[in-house]
């Protein structure tokens, strides 16, 4: 999708600030049954959008985001309908003069908290902790009635067969693990099927003064995946800090999950080749930070199967 680096990348009728807040009072005018108070912009702007806050005059907060391509607002509906009031709803606000342009306007709704980056400052490594356990708790809600079978066939195998067909020179070293785990996708399919957050990071988790999960967003390109598929952040965020259980699931799922926990250890490494060798537009890709930290990354081991032994071999 185009980005947006700045109000330049926009059309002309949006391409200032001015005309930026005059086209949301527009919209929430028409859309929201209720004049904008206030206009507001966050801390930081993501790479593909320009988003704003915005205090309605019967007292609601949005937020309301001009983007460049349309939103899979399914994507927000499967996860609300999974983790609840942390996923905010989100609703397309029909303009036929941006979307000529190529510009496509949406509400959200505004979650409490901060950013995980700002909100866990100055509390040192026990805020981290703090974070990454709550973190677990929410993610444990996110098993879904129906199985993985489907999953796995229209998302996660077309992005391995994909990575094994890329002529990329980082793709060749682990291009035999990459295909044992093409052979062991049957297996695979047969986890439960889980919310899975594409771009899980500190900027799209929100906390609490008590350093507790407030909110997830950014879902728009999230799909459900087998559990641990979708875990390939567990490095740089939870994997230290789920209590020495598979993130709290329910009895039930707990039980299965550990009775297979091997496949479980499977499909996290499956996650972190994936998340590392992107599939985006048809093309497959690899960030010079991540090839370098993915030798270290395919030596973890979830707690059931380390015990007492480090996470990473060294």
């Amino acid at each position: 999708m185009p980005p947006v680096t700045s109000d330049n990348d926009l059309p002309q009728l949006l391409n200032t600030p001015t005309k930026q807040i005059k086209r949301i009072k527009k919209l929430v005018s028409g859309h929201l049954g209720s004049a904008s108070k206030r206009v507001d912009r966050p801390p930081m702007q993501g790479m593909f959008s320009r988003t704003f806050f915005v205090t309605l005059a019967d007292g609601r907060e949005v937020v309301i985001q001009f983007r460049t391509e349309k939103l899979d607002l399914d994507a927000f509906k499967v996860a609300k309908g999974a983790l609840g009031q942390v996923v905010p709803d989100a609703v397309a606000l029909k303009d036929e003069e941006l979307e000529s342009e190529g510009v496509w306007a949406y509400s959200l709704e505004r979650l409490p908290g901060k950013m995980w980056v700002h909100g866990v400052a100055g509390k040192g490594a026990e805020g981290r902790i703090a974070v990454n356990r709550s973190l677990g708790r929410v993610l444990s809600k996110g098993c879904l009635a129906d199985n993985s079978g489907e999953a796995v066939s229209t998302t996660v195998r077309p992005h391995l067969e994909a990575v094994l067909a890329s002529p990329l020179d980082e793709v060749a070293t682990y291009r035999p693990l990459l295909q044992g785990f093409l052979d062991k996708l049957h297996e695979i399919s047969k986890l439960p099927l889980w919310v899975s957050h594409y771009d899980l990071n500190d900027v799209n988790v929100l906390i609490d003064e008590s350093c507790e999960v407030a909110g997830l967003v950014d879902w728009e390109l999230s799909t459900p995946k087998p559990f641990a598929v979708g875990l390939g952040r567990i490095h740089t965020l939870a994997g230290e800090y789920t209590g020495g259980r598979v993130l709290d699931a329910g009895r039930k799922t707990r039980g299965m999950l550990e009775k297979n926990i091997h496949l479980v250890q499977d499909a996290v490494i499956l996650g972190t080749l994936l998340d590392t060798f992107f599939w985006e537009d048809g093309k497959v890709g690899c960030g010079e930070v991540s090839k370098k930290a993915l030798p270290k990354f395919l030596t973890y081991r979830i707690p059931q199967v380390r015990g007492d032994e480090p996470p990473y071999k060294e």
